[in-house]
């Protein structure tokens, strides 16, 4: 393939998910462009169990895939993505998680948004939960509240916040990239540093769309300890976040309070919720596990800051993280409100 035939270029960066990674390689045989008219680009750091061998025996059955690895050997999403765009072949990048299964019409739905702009701009496709992991009533709040991406996709076209961006199924020209500068590669977990690039990203005016056609299914089964500890890495990254941009307000009344505060409010949550078990009683509780669990990540972060820079910290540093009790007691409540699966 050459370039001027490819339409775009789709990465993915394979993180340390335990999903199914031939079915993913698989679902990009599916799509609705023709054969040929764009790539593949998976990007392993190693840090994916099987990957490669489910790479190579994908290849072996589909000789003609639209799929290929490379391997730039630095672990981390934003360096695994920022390879991907330099080896990229098309001038449209697709980045889509590894852990999305793209419906057919994902990549056409992105190529033709972009097609006739008159301005740069950001593509943005959804992603949804199939109906049986929306069964768990954890998951179907963290999707339908939006505080697992960002947005609650199930409603997003009914108000869409047009400074959005987060890299797990988004869009736009490699020329715009290039001007936001990549992804900041001090991140090194699969989190935040889509949210710092998407900073960078309204700095220069772009604005981001939904698609609705660019469909992903999330086959990921995110479990309450799970997300908790991805919280504790998110307030940690946070301090890496404000160190080039200042204070954010998203989480600026969340650290303002001490974890001693926090674990208040969580253990108050925990009583509500064991007298009586409703949506509203459920939805205060894992707001105040998944809050916890991100100031205990901002503490130790400051902490190890200020023990760097020799400065003395206001705050004590948080201990490793440990989920609390109650996220093995935190059971289905039937209660739970469901956006129509779409």
């Amino acid at each position: 393939m050459t370039q001027a035939r490819l339409a775009a270029s789709v990465i993915v960066a394979l993180n340390p998910h335990c999903g199914d990674a031939a079915e993913v390689f698989d679902a990009y045989l599916e799509q609705s462009l023709p054969p040929g008219s764009f790539e593949v680009v998976v990007v392993d750091g190693g840090e994916r169990a099987g990957a490669a061998e489910a790479f190579a025996e994908h290849a072996c059955a589909h000789p003609a895939t639209p799929v290929r690895l490379i391997t730039p050997g630095r672990p981390g999403r934003a360096a695994l993505n920022n390879a991907g765009a330099r080896t990229a072949r098309a001038e449209l990048l697709i980045f889509v998680a590894d852990d999305l299964v793209p419906a057919p019409t994902l990549v056409r739905a992105h190529v033709e948004f972009h097609r006739h702009l008159q301005s740069p701009a950001v593509g943005i496709g959804p992603a949804f939960f199939r109906e049986s992991l929306r069964a768990d009533p954890f998951r179907r709040w963290l999707e339908d509240s939006g505080r697992l991406f960002g947005v609650p996709f199930r409603i997003a076209e009914q108000a869409w916040p047009r400074e959005f961006f987060y890299v797990g199924n988004a869009s736009m020209p490699r020329a715009l990239f290039d001007r936001v500068g990549g992804f900041d590669e001090g991140f090194r977990h699969d989190l935040f540093d889509d949210f710092e690039f998407g900073l960078r990203l309204a700095a220069t005016g772009a604005r981001s769309h939904y698609l609705p056609k660019a469909t992903a299914w999330h086959e990921h089964a995110v479990t309450v300890a799970e997300r908790a500890e991805a919280m504790r890495r998110c307030g940690a990254a946070a301090r890496h976040c404000e160190a080039r941009h200042g204070a954010i307000r998203p989480w600026a009344d969340v650290v303002a309070r001490s974890a001693a505060e926090h674990r208040a409010v969580l253990r108050r949550a925990e009583e509500a919720d064991r007298r009586e078990s409703t949506s509203a009683t459920r939805s205060e509780h894992y707001l105040a596990l998944l809050d916890l669990a991100f100031v205990d990540g901002y503490a130790t972060a400051a902490g190890a800051s200020d023990a760097m820079t020799g400065t003395r910290c206001c705050r004590r540093a948080a201990p490793p993280y440990r989920a609390p009790r109650s996220v093995a007691r935190i059971v289905p409540c039937r209660e739970e409100t469901a956006f129509p699966q779409r």
